[in-house]
């Protein structure tokens, strides 16, 4: 007799989970927003953590992006296996529900160190924040009245006050196109205290100012990016030749990314910016949609 599709789910989901728990997973705490539009098909993400690394790790470790269908943001106990982060690829290519996704995920021994943002170009929205994030840990989903704009914005060890109700609010206050709207709710977050972890570096006492300028710091790195519904959505089982993942390793159509000076890779802080990443990205963002035709919006 032939198993039924939910032995075969269940079977399916206890070994990636099995894969899950064999390698620690890593606290980075975060924010992020995702967002997609229904009458242009992109799909948005951006975040920001004062986890210190390389220009592409941020990206690399948390978005799942799925040109014309959907992404979401991973983040909190982040697995390093990335079998949640494949999970979500692979269902939200398949049309499931992420309500259903999450339901999926729970199953996941360490599901309450794990924070989950799913939106997909349905206008279908879910989030996860577990009860092991720390304080303040908090998700929130919606839609832009009188639009087919959809986000969730969802933070983890952020400052207290209200990070991420206060980059809702921007979201929804932003005209323009669905990135100046994401990036004014990164910023947003990042004014009003991002991840409660860091922050610039003191001013020397005597001796000349640091070269590169710091206002506000409250992250390490931090990227936006967008997909057209026409992009190339990533490939590979799991881990490719060139150490990056499916589930974001397809060709996007803008990808901009900032890091600290003393990281690996090219998008590192530079003299003239700032080592707020925040606000070096916004410098960046506006210096690339200057090049975007009226059309875009």
């Amino acid at each position: 007799m032939q198993n039924s599709p939910i032995l075969r789910l269940t079977a399916r989901l206890a070994a990636v989970f099995a894969l899950a728990v064999s390698l620690p997973s890593v606290a980075y705490a975060t924010w992020s927003v995702i967002a997609v539009d229904m009458a242009t098909g992109r799909i948005v993400i951006a975040s920001a953590t004062c986890v210190a690394n390389n220009d592409r790790f941020l990206m690399g470790v948390q978005a799942v992006v799925v040109p014309g269908i959907g992404v979401a943001a991973c983040q909190a106990g982040v697995d390093g296996t990335h079998a949640n982060q494949m999970l979500v690829f692979e269902e939200l290519k398949k049309g499931t529900d992420p309500k259903r996704i999450i339901e999926m995920l729970s199953a996941d021994p360490s599901y309450q160190s794990r924070q989950f943002g799913i939106i997909d170009l349905k206008g279908r929205t879910a989030g996860h924040s577990g009860l092991g994030n720390g304080y303040v840990t908090q998700d929130i989903q919606g839609m832009v009245p009188g639009t087919q704009i959809y986000y969730s914005i969802q933070g983890n060890i952020l400052r207290p006050g209200e990070v991420v109700p206060n980059a809702v609010r921007a979201f929804l206050g932003t005209n323009g196109a669905i990135t100046d709207r994401v990036m004014a709710a990164l910023e947003t977050a990042d004014k009003f205290g991002g991840d409660s972890r860091c922050t610039c570096p003191p001013l020397p006492v005597n001796g000349p100012l640091p070269a590169i300028a710091c206002e506000g710091k409250t992250s390490h790195i931090a990227y936006i990016l967008m997909a057209e519904k026409t992009d190339k959505a990533g490939e590979g089982a799991l881990r490719t030749a060139d150490t990056t993942w499916a589930h974001n390793n397809g060709k996007y159509a803008m990808y901009l990314t900032v890091t600290q000076p003393d990281q690996p890779g090219a998008n590192v802080i530079k003299p003239g910016e700032n080592l707020n990443p925040v606000k070096t990205l916004r410098t960046r963002y506006d210096a690339w949609r200057k090049l975007q035709p009226a059309s875009f919006k």
